[in-house]
């Protein structure tokens, strides 16, 4: 039987708020088998340990969360289903027991490192625009990015949408026979599409895109169409660098920069 911790099975069971979790242990407001508790990490065993609120047991239901990188391969769907039935990424990860969710998406033709998860929390602190998670793409442009057009690019961005989208880096990979280009681009942006129509703004169509890396989650070692579980340092690295972002960003008018990843939870490993 997994051991989680009383506040991360309420939070994963939909109890309430993390913040009014926390006050509601700290006021004594939890028992566990008949015992008051007013530790947050106090141990827990999920379907076994009997926690009341108020005198009233609860019936809570919190699988331990888990945490997958997929890569994704072009021509599938970044969805569990699919109207047109074209392929999606459901079909790739059946081999993962839990019912896990990608966090935010990757087009059609787009390929690379997907995040799976069952954890809500972090899921939202990902895909929030405050969150400013950094993303490295690899790409395949038509023609060359001159160097005027790169600098353009990094100091002012373009408007997409309303929103100034500002890529944190540029770098040249190498230059193909027929005269097209491979870089490497990082954003913080999320909206649909948002490195192809950065680059088709500066008159470099996409023709290839892969995912290298969501923050400091990285596809590396993933072989195309395959899946692995996360480890628990990656998960724990990358929650902090979310809350550090959080509290770089503030209040500030969003504007793509620095930032990243989400918050943590009892992983359940493989064997």
């Amino acid at each position: 039987m997994s051991t989680t911790t009383l506040h991360r099975m309420l939070q994963s069971a939909g109890f309430d708020s993390r913040r009014r979790i926390r006050r509601g242990i700290a006021d004594g407001e939890f028992t566990v088998n008949g015992k008051t508790v007013t530790d947050p990490n106090f141990p827990v065993e999920p379907g076994r340990d009997e926690i009341r609120f108020q005198g009233r047991r609860l019936k809570l239901n919190a699988e331990p969360l888990v945490y997958f990188l997929l890569n994704k391969p072009r021509g599938v769907v970044s969805t569990l289903s699919d109207p047109g039935r074209r392929p999606t990424i459901k079909d790739l990860i059946r081999g993962i027991p839990e019912r896990v969710y990608p966090v935010g998406r990757l087009d059609y033709n787009s390929e690379g490192l997907i995040l799976l998860t069952n954890d809500g929390a972090l899921m939202k602190k990902v895909i929030t625009p405050s969150s400013r998670v950094p993303k490295q793409y690899l790409v395949k442009i038509r023609g060359e990015l001159s160097e005027t057009d790169r600098r353009r690019l990094l100091e002012k961005g373009v408007h997409l949408e309303g929103i100034r989208v500002r890529p944190l880096e540029i770098t040249f990979i190498r230059r193909t026979a027929q005269g097209h280009s491979w870089l490497t681009i990082t954003i913080t942006e999320g909206h649909k599409h948002v490195v192809r129509k950065l680059l088709q703004y500066a008159g470099h169509p996409v023709e290839r895109l892969r995912r290298l890396a969501i923050g400091s989650l990285k596809l590396k070692g993933i072989p195309v169409g395959h899946w692995r579980e996360a480890t628990e340092p990656e998960i724990k690295a990358f929650s902090r660098e979310l809350e550090a972002g959080r509290k770089v960003t503030g209040n500030r008018k969003q504007e793509t920069g620095v930032g990243a990843a989400p918050s943590g939870r009892p992983l359940k490993r493989r064997r």
